[in-house]
């Protein structure tokens, strides 16, 4: 399931020259920092974005399984 998230792209500005970069979920989940074209270094916080991601995987989990039950 989080497979399915994780080919999925978010857009991150810079926050020196206001320029968007995209990178996925995936990537996020594995890098804690970027450099941006200006040469700005963005750095994210993953442990947060996990969290957050993971409370959409949960729910998501939630949602198949509601399904299932409903087509029984």
């Amino acid at each position: 399931m989080a497979d399915v998230l994780d080919g999925v792209e978010i857009e991150l500005p810079c926050e020196n020259c206001g320029r968007v970069t995209k990178k996925t979920i995936g990537w996020i989940k594995r890098n804690a920092q970027y450099t941006c074209t200006c040469g700005t270094l963005v750095r994210l916080d993953a442990d947060q974005f996990r969290r957050e991601i993971g409370k959409v995987d949960r729910s998501f989990a939630d949602f198949q399984s509601a399904l299932k039950k409903f087509n029984k």
